[in-house]
């Protein structure tokens, strides 16, 4: 069915509007505010088509040849019918990629079903964003350390993923296999993979930004880290380090290959602790360890090509809570 003037039309608020999607051929314009559209239905059975007018239009046709079409709504959910988080797939329309919550990471980024970094780390239980078209997949999940991983709560209409954890330092009581008073209580894992679908590229094709709150408060204030090569051989299997936005080096152990980077980092490691003001009301630096208290922050991972354009992103927000 081409596009026409058949399309009944439906605009938004100029707010954060919510789109519950039923029948084919309509037209919705999210006008103005973060907008999301529903659909009660399996992302599989649709096929999609993104133009680059600058407004993110995209056109939805399902298996009859029926059409949604999208200006201005930045995702469209996916939710199977379901209520379980674990079905949902979020469609970014400025992009292309898509998000599915709580799931693991591509095969390609494991190794006998586990992460590359470290030891029994697992490859459940992630934020798993990946565009299809550049073969390319970033993930994130969140665990209390050296013990179990978390599942979502909830996601904002932006995508954003958020999570829960308790307060404190590392402990037993979290599930975590020894206390350690000289870690936060949580930790947050990346993955990237690259040489998705027979796609041909690596890590090296590819600008990837990791971006860490230092800001307690429901605002953001982020560190940038970008992936870069040195130019000099280094002891990790990727060729690759994370430097700041100073361009100081910040993150050289990462595990993976060519195509695979990994990580597991922790609030208490010395380049995120050292830039957050516990306490922003006080005059000067109030340290965040050892206490780790109630905070929240967001944690955004991004991949542009070689054009510097932004292809993928996944971001998750982690609210830290005294749950006594």
């Amino acid at each position: 069915m081409a596009k026409s003037a058949k399309l009944s039309k439906v605009k938004g608020t100029n707010l954060d509007d919510v789109f519950q999607i039923g029948d084919p051929d309509f037209s919705y314009d999210g006008k103005k505010g973060i907008d999301i559209a529903i659909f009660e239905s399996s992302f599989e059975d649709f096929d999609f088509a993104r133009k680059g007018t600058g407004n993110d239009k995209v056109t939805v046709t399902d298996s009859t040849g029926g059409i949604y079409e999208f200006k201005k709504v930045e995702t469209i959910l996916f939710n199977n019918g379901t209520a379980d988080l674990g079905d949902d797939v979020y469609y970014n329309t400025a992009t292309g990629a898509t998000t599915r919550v709580d799931t693991q990471i591509d095969a390609s980024a494991q190794d006998g079903g586990e992460m590359f970094v470290g030891s029994g780390n697992s490859v459940n239980d992630f934020v798993v964003t990946q565009s299809e078209s550049a073969g390319v997949e970033l993930a994130l999940a969140v665990k209390y350390r050296q013990g179990p991983s978390q599942d979502p709560v909830s996601v904002d209409a932006d995508g954003t993923v958020h999570f829960q954890v308790e307060d404190g330092a590392q402990s037993t009581t979290n599930g975590s296999s020894s206390n350690n008073a000289n870690r936060a209580a949580w930790s947050f894992d990346y993955s990237i993979a690259t040489g998705l679908d027979g796609a041909t590229t690596d890590l090296s094709d590819f600008t990837f930004k990791l971006l860490i709150d230092v800001d307690p408060t429901a605002g953001t204030e982020f560190r940038e880290l970008t992936m870069v090569d040195p130019g000099v051989a280094v002891p990790n299997d990727t060729g690759f380090i994370w430097v700041d936005q100073d361009g100081i080096p910040r993150i050289g152990d990462d595990g993976g290959n060519a195509n695979v980077a990994q990580n597991s980092e922790n609030y208490a490691f010395g380049f995120i602790e050292d830039f957050i003001d516990a306490d922003p009301n006080t005059p000067g630096q109030q340290p965040y360890a050892p206490g780790f208290g109630p905070a929240e922050f967001d944690i955004r991972l991004e991949a542009y090509d070689g054009g510097h354009n932004l292809i993928a992103a996944n971001q998750i927000a982690v609210e830290v809570i005294d749950f006594v």
